[in-house]
């Protein structure tokens, strides 16, 4: 390269770079303007924050995602991994409240400010119907008997139905059995039906209750002090040791059925054992219990999945 090259190129650099740098605008003197231009700088930028938390909500979605399909392809080596998709899931569902949060606050953001600032959509997954085995309950909605403009009469031609799911609060009931006392006159006895039968002697507790306090301890593994606590706020006085009486006599009046499973699973010519370690609270330490469940195989037809009957010991560290 010549040397009158090299002052050329070395100009066309220099203008490059200066045609790089962006001059600051100039700041309005209006105080109108300036405050619509902060409302929109302060709307972009909550736009930009929702961006940012659906971008950073997709990426744990994409991490459960990888983590589930591994181990579906290469199973279970240890409870790390089980522990490791419990903190993955907790860590999704709070991106995603976050993301929904900064984008309702970007939308109102975006309503409030007179500058047109464009909005953006995040991607959220297909609306699955409502359950059909949910009871529909209708409410109709009143319509006008005559026309608004003319007074004409009104013939319906149809209906557009919304449906929003919603629950029924758990209400707590006392059921009153009353049993009527009757005297014969003629050979002077007292007559009366039986009392009701409870699952638990001399126990004043119905068989709904006690499901609900079994699921929730061993299907749910919610342990009987929280529960306990959950009904006292709901103006529910039930101790710990007398849930734990209830819990304890049922597993005492459900050891029959228990050993019919047993007997049947056991009886099997074949079966695929599962050995889980699971660690509990014991006296002043943890102890380290072992969960085994048995499935029976064996003469299995299309579509089933077999019977299951688990064990269950503790031993200390």
């Amino acid at each position: 390269m010549t040397q009158l090259g090299a002052r050329v190129a070395l100009r066309v650099a220099a203008q490059a770079t200066i045609g790089l740098v962006t001059t600051p605008e100039p700041v309005p003197g209006d105080i109108d303007v300036l405050r619509a231009a902060l409302i929109a700088e302060r709307a972009a930028r909550q736009q930009a924050e929702a961006r940012a938390s659906g971008a950073e909500a997709m990426v744990a979605h994409l991490k459960l995602l990888i983590a589930k399909l591994k181990r579906d392809r290469f199973g279970q080596s240890a409870e790390r991994g089980r522990h490791l998709l419990d903190q993955l899931e907790l860590q999704l569902e709070e991106l995603e409240a976050s993301a929904t949060e900064d984008e309702i606050a970007a939308e109102a953001a975006s309503a409030s400010s007179p500058t047109v600032v464009h909005g953006f959509a995040r991607n959220k997954p297909v609306r699955a119907p409502l359950p059909a085995h949910v009871p529909r309950e209708r409410v109709v909605i009143a319509a006008p008997t005559a026309g608004p403009c003319c007074g004409g009469k009104l013939a319906k031609f149809g209906e557009d139905i919304t449906e929003t799911l919603e629950v029924v609060p758990r209400q707590w009931k006392v059921i009153q059995t009353i049993r009527e006392k009757l005297t014969c006159r003629r050979c002077e006895r007292i007559i009366q039906p039986p009392a009701p039968f409870h699952l638990i002697v001399r126990a004043r507790a119905g068989a709904s209750l006690l499901a609900m306090i079994l699921y929730a301890k061993f299907g749910q593994h919610q342990p009987l002090n929280r529960q306990s606590e959950g009904y006292a706020r709901e103006g529910i006085e039930l101790d710990t040791s007398t849930l734990a009486d209830w819990v304890g006599a049922c597993s005492a009046t459900l050891a029959p059925l228990i050993e019919l499973i047993r007997n049947h699973v056991l009886a099997a010519d074949r079966l695929h054992g599962d050995d889980t370690p699971v660690p509990v609270l014991a006296k002043n330490k943890t102890a380290t219990a072992r969960l085994w469940t048995y499935v029976l195989c064996a003469n299995r037809s299309p579509g089933s999945s077999g019977a299951t009957f688990p064990t269950y010991s503790r031993k200390s560290n």
